[in-house]
């Protein structure tokens, strides 16, 4: 359940911080946000596809050449689908947005990963409210 609560907060916040950034009119937002949450949920979908070619625990000393090539292949694979997915949708957003904001979403979902980043160094991501309980996440890389 609180892996759900963090996803609507974070959801939450990138809502303000693209509205935020693209200074997006009532109208624009309207025909924005559905198709932006449609291209969210193909980009996710194939990046834990893309996370699925190669496990954490992976030991490349444990598979033969021929494993590994084609490893390799599936991923570069799964890289270029989740780009052809980004310019299919980001051409949809086109026809919807002036071109000048449709590079600003571009920029600004850059932007936003930094920041949220960022958050999260400092302990203040999702789920790391002060709610009792709670400790801030410590020492992570960066």
């Amino acid at each position: 359940m609180r892996f759900e609560e963090n996803m609507a907060d974070m959801q939450a916040e990138r809502v303000s911080f693209l509205s935020n950034k693209l200074q997006l009119t009532v109208d624009e937002a309207e025909k924005f946000w559905p198709i932006y949450n449609e291209y969210l949920k193909k980009r996710e979908e194939q990046f834990f596809g893309r996370h699925k070619q190669m496990p954490r625990n992976f030991n490349p000393e444990d598979a033969t050449d021929q494993e590994l090539e084609t490893m390799l292949n599936n991923i570069l694979d799964q890289d270029v689908k989740l780009a052809e997915i980004k310019k299919e949708y980001f051409n949809k957003i086109r026809g919807i947005l002036p071109v000048k904001k449709v590079l600003l979403l571009h920029r600004a979902e850059q932007d936003f990963m930094n920041h949220m980043l960022n958050k999260i160094r400092q302990g203040q991501g999702p789920g790391s409210d002060k709610r009792p309980g709670r400790e801030p996440l410590k020492n992570l890389p960066g």
